[in-house]
Parts: C-alpha cells; sequence; structure tokens
C-alpha cells in the first residue's frame, strides 16, 4: 500500500530501481502495469586509478550520487505530474564485487572502495594459490568461485594488511563490510544511527565467503581468509523489505529488492527455466545459465552461482553456470580513448571519419555502429554479415582485450591483453573490428566450457542479450554468426532495472510472474546466423592461437633471457629431455663403449 490512501493516478502503483554501476548511477521509475519508464535520472560516476591497474571509488561519492539520481527522478515526476506517493517501493541493483568498509559507528568509509576489476590484489592471489600448491579452484566446491582478484574477499584482505587503520576496526567490532547493495541499502536506511546492514544471496554468493549450498556465510572460509564474520551483513533473499528509507522524499518507503546487475538481467529477461541463458555486454561482459535447483560445479572454467532467490527466504533458490570476461565494451573505449580510433567528428554519418570498412570501401551506416556510442541509423538487418565476412578475412587483426588478466575459462590473473597482425596498411577500423569480433569469440568460449560441463543439457541455440553494447545491431549479429546460435534481443537497455523491480513488485504483491510476463515483457528483435560453421571454426582457431600466446604473457622474465626461445626453456634441453633424444643419447654411450671393448680385444 502506498502512502496515498490506496489510491494511484492514470499510472497505478510505482516501482524506483537505483541502479549503483561501474560507470554511472541511474533510477528509474516504472509503472508497475506494464514496465513503462516514466522518468530516468542518470550521473556518471567517478573513478579513481592513483596507480596502473587501481580501480577504486570514493564510498561518499557513490552515495551521493544515489541520493541526488534518487530526488531528482522524484522531481521529474512532480514535473510530469505524477504523485510521488504512487511509488509503492524501491529496488536496488548494483554491480558486484566493488569492496567497500566503513565505520558502523561512524559512518565513515575507512578507505576507498575497490572496484570488481582491479588488480592491486595479485599479491594477494599468489599467495593464496602458492598456499594451496597453485590449485585455482580448492574453494570452489564451497563457494562456487575460482580464486580470483575480482571476488570481494581478497580485496576485504587486501585492505586489512595494507590500509591503515582497517585492522584496528576490524580488531575493535567498528569495521562493517559490503558490496555496493549493502552500503547503499545501509544509507538509504539511515546510516549509523539506524541503517540495515543486509545484502542479499545474489551479491553474497560473489564474495568468496558464502556457502554456496546453504547460502549462509561460510565459518571455514572466513577462517582460511582470516574475515571475522563480524563484520558482514545479514544475508537475506533477493525479494522481501529490508528497512524502510529514512530521509528524503520517499521517505517511509519500503526497499523491497535487491540483486546484483547480472542476475538482475536474467530475472529481467524472464531467463527463469533450467536451460535459459542471458548475455549482458556493457564494460565487461558476462554469460549467466540458468540451472534450476543444481549446483552444477564446472571443470571447464565456469563459475558456479546463485541466480536469484524469489518469495522471502523460503523460497527456491536458483542457481546459474557463469561466464565472465573482464573487458567487452571498456576494451572498446579504450581504443577510442587511448589510441584515437573513435570518430573525429561529432557526426556519426561522417565517411571521412566512420565510413570506411576493413577492406576500405565505403559504408558509412556500418562503422557508425562502430564507432558512436549510440549510432542513430542503424546498418540494415542482414545486410552487414555479407560484407563482414569477405572484408574481415583481409584485416587479418585478433585483438586480445586481457587488460587485468583473462578471466573464463583460464582464470590466468597474468595474463595480459595484445595484438595482433598489424602491419603498415592496418586501419583503425581494422582494429574496432578486431575489438568486436574478441567479444563475440570469448562469448564461444563460454558456450563451448557450457556445453563441456552440461553434456546431457540440450545444447543451447538461443542466447538472450542486454546491456549497453547490446544496442549495436551490427555486434549482435556478429554475436550471432560468430557463434552459430540464434540471439534474442529485448528492446529495452535496462535489463537489471527491469528484473529489479519484477522482485520489488513480487515482494509487496504488485506483480506477479505471470502479470510480468503478460504485459512487461518488451518486444524483441531477433538476430539469425549468416555464417557457416567452417567460417566460424576458422576465425575462432585464429584466436586460439593469440589466446595462448597472451596466457603465457607471465612465463617471460626479463632476467632470464632463455625464456624468451622455446617457451622459457633451452632447445637443447628440448632435444634431450624427449624420449628419441634420449635414446639417442643412450644409443651413442652405448655404441662407443662396444666400439672400445671391441678394440680392446682385437677385434678392430
Amino acid at each position: 500500500m502506498s502512502g496515498n490512501g490506496g489510491y494511484h493516478s492514470k499510472f497505478g502503483s510505482l516501482i524506483g530501481v537505483l541502479y549503483v554501476g561501474h560507470t554511472s548511477c541511474k533510477c528509474l521509475i516504472y509503472a508497475t502495469r506494464n514496465a513503462e519508464v516514466l522518468t530516468c535520472h542518470e550521473l556518471p560516476l567517478e573513478c579513481l586509478s592513483p596507480q596502473p591497474g587501481w580501480v577504486e571509488f570514493e564510498p561518499l561519492a557513490i552515495w551521493t550520487t544515489a541520493r541526488t539520481c534518487l530526488e531528482v527522478a522524484v522531481q521529474n515526476l512532480i514535473i510530469l505530474d505524477i504523485n510521488p506517493l504512487d511509488i509503492v517501493a524501491v529496488g536496488v541493483c548494483n554491480q558486484r564485487e566493488t569492496t567497500v568498509l566503513w565505520d558502523r559507528t561512524t559512518g565513515a568509509p575507512l578507505c576507498n572502495a575497490i572496484g570488481w576489476c582491479d588488480t592491486r590484489t595479485s599479491s594477494v592471489v599468489g599467495s593464496i594459490l602458492l598456499r594451496v600448491r597453485g590449485k585455482k579452484n580448492y574453494l570452489k566446491s564451497v563457494c562456487g568461485l575460482t580464486v580470483s582478484n575480482c571476488f570481494s574477499a581478497v580485496k576485504i584482505r587486501w585492505m586489512m594488511e595494507n590500509v591503515e587503520g582497517v585492522q584496528q576496526a576490524v580488531d575493535e567490532g567498528r569495521a562493517a563490510f559490503g558490496t555496493l547493495d549493502s552500503w547503499i541499502i545501509w544509507m538509504l536506511t539511515g546510516g549509523a544511527e539506524a541503517g540495515v546492514h543486509v545484502t542479499d544471496v545474489t551479491n553474497a554468493s560473489r564474495t568468496m565467503l558464502m556457502n554456496l549450498e546453504r547460502c549462509v556465510w561460510d565459518e571455514r572460509l572466513c577462517r582460511f581468509f582470516r574475515i571475522p564474520s563480524s563484520i558482514l551483513p545479514e544475508i537475506r533473499s533477493c525479494s522481501e523489505v529490508y528497512g524502510y528509507i529514512n530521509d528524503g522524499s520517499l521517505s517511509g518507503i519500503p526497499i523491497a529488492s535487491c540483486l546484483g546487475d547480472q542476475q538482475a538481467a536474467l530475472l529481467g529477461q524472464m531467463c527463469l527455466n533450467a536451460g535459459q541463458a542471458n548475455c549482458t555486454i556493457d564494460e565487461g561482459m558476462f554469460v549467466l545459465f540458468n540451472t534450476a535447483q543444481e549446483i552444477i560445479d564446472s571443470n571447464h572454467g565456469l563459475l558456479s552461482t546463485v541466480a536469484f532467490q524469489l518469495g522471502g527466504t523460503r523460497g527456491d533458490v536458483y542457481y546459474a553456470l557463469e561466464g565472465a570476461i573482464a573487458h567487452a565494451g571498456s576494451s572498446i573505449g579504450w581504443l577510442r580513448r587511448t589510441l584515437a580510433l573513435g570518430p573525429t567528428t561529432s557526426d556519426p554519418m561522417n565517411t571521412s571519419a566512420t565510413g570506411l570498412l576493413p577492406d576500405g570501401t565505403a559504408n558509412t551506416q556500418l562503422m557508425a555502429s562502430f564507432c558512436s556510442v549510440s549510432s542513430p541509423v542503424p546498418p540494415p538487418y542482414g545486410e552487414p554479415s555479407k560484407t563482414i565476412v569477405g572484408s574481415s578475412s583481409r584485416g587479418g587483426v585478433i585483438f586480445v582485450p586481457a587488460f587485468s588478466g583473462y578471466y573464463t575459462p583460464y582464470w590466468r590473473y597474468k595474463a595480459r591483453g595484445m595484438m595482433f597482425g598489424i602491419t603498415l596498411q592496418t586501419t583503425p577500423q581494422q582494429i574496432l573490428y578486431a575489438a568486436h569480433e574478441a567479444i563475440c569469440h570469448q562469448v564461444r568460449e563460454v558456450l563451448e566450457s557450457l556445453a563441456k560441463d552440461c553434456p546431457t543439457w540440450p545444447r543451447l541455440s538461443k542466447l538472450t542479450v542486454g546491456g549497453d553494447l547490446s544496442e549495436h545491431r551490427l555486434l549482435v549479429q556478429m554475436l550471432s554468426d560468430l557463434n552459430g546460435v540464434l540471439v534474442e534481443r529485448p528492446q529495452t537497455s535496462t535489463p537489471a532495472c527491469l528484473g529489479a523491480m519484477l522482485a520489488a513488485g513480487l515482494a509487496t504483491e504488485t506483480l506477479s510472474i505471470d502479470q510480468f510476463r503478460q504485459n512487461c515483457v518488451p518486444p524483441i528483435d531477433v538476430f539469425n546466423t549468416a555464417f557457416n560453421s567452417s567460417q566460424r571454426d576458422m576465425k575462432f582457431r585464429r584466436w586460439k592461437m593469440a589466446v595462448d600466446r597472451c596466457l603465457n604473457f607471465d612465463s617471460v622474465s626479463e632476467s632470464d633471457p632463455v625464456k624468451l626461445i622455446g617457451d622459457g626453456r633451452d632447445p637443447d634441453t628440448v632435444v634431450r629431455c624427449s624420449i628419441p633424444g634420449s635414446v639417442f643419447i643412450v644409443s651413442s654411450f652405448a655404441l662407443v663403449v662396444v666400439a672400445q671393448l671391441l678394440k680392446q680385444n682385437g677385434f678392430v
């Protein structure tokens, strides 16, 4: 029931969703009857990088930005002559794994939040792998995750070891840990005075501290990382009332949903049944495959994670297999920003800036989708694929964006990005094209791992995509072409927010699954592959050869030049240590001995 006495305006009951991402924060307000977005306010988040590989944020700046988005969205409703009292609930959706530590007595952050793709924890990861003799999956049977820079536990450990005052706050019981959802909910519900310290199962499953089967903090994992469970938030379901907004224009409104963004997208795209999968393409890229109530332990580089839990803590827990790809949109952004490969004019249809294909022919519509943030005139459906087949093969450029290591399926934190096949004739468009191909090839790696881990399941033939980059029609067509699957793209750029809206509607009983499916699911665009298997396989083999060189980057040492030859081994050693080489050496020695004996006995 809203604060409007049960009466609603022409739009009916409303639900607000506060999304805190990696580069921006936004608040959307939905009409629950048809999921229409009535208003949205978005602001950028400042990402700090004080050292190479470091990605951090000021927690108070995140909170200020989130609160501003919420308040401005409410003010927009008033301007539109819509009563804010029609809002029945607010949901929270967040980029996962970013780690915040704060003082629960003062509300002040103990240090800057460490972003999900930060690599400063490599020393922590290295020491853990040394303890477990290099077994990356040592904890996987309990938490579902491999040992990696990405997850929150290693970030907490780094803070405790390297940031002054953190260990003391932990020892004194003042420290509180949370991912971005916990921090925002704690601040929304009153902070140091009355803040509710909670998280949901999806975010908790990304910390390496939650028992995946029981969905509780695992004392064995806490002891392994030497992290006291007292600093951890209470784990709740994705769809229930956690508390009430303490201040501002929405004071008294319940916070009724909380999900990590990838799981929220799975829910928003209605991948509710076992065997359904979605792919979110933003700064990073994540593929989630719904396995229902079954936890599948991957042997091929996928992660086991919680997909969602609806209906409160008594609701069934749904699980997923996840492929995590660290850099997708961020790699294209890096090319534009650092190598100046973007358009030289604000007009995305300008031929001189964006109008050349990798083979030098003109197609302004095609390259507009490469080089503009939002192409106003997408390329005609079906046409790009025919053009791409010939042009891409002439480029020959391969780009592997392992900027902060390589996640699924290898989980090599020391791998680094590389570019291959560059000549004096290489064009910026060829490099941009290779970056888009890299996104598609990494999805294929995930899908191949999925097929190996689920051999008895029907092979995945349809993939649902979302995220900012999915708005580029050419990229989605390439995804279908290079993976041989039908790709569906719901006509919404915010499937994660849609999922958070659904979860909040279920918690407040203003929505049901059937009602949402009937009235709120957006129409879809469908993309079919235009490549045959031999074309796909040829491109993928070249990609895998390039990836192999990136994975072995850490084997090269400046202090050991021998490692530059023969994959780190002396070529003569390779021969001597091989079976034919050993046989040759031993037989040669034996012949010499026999010859000497014959000579001594007068036979020679």
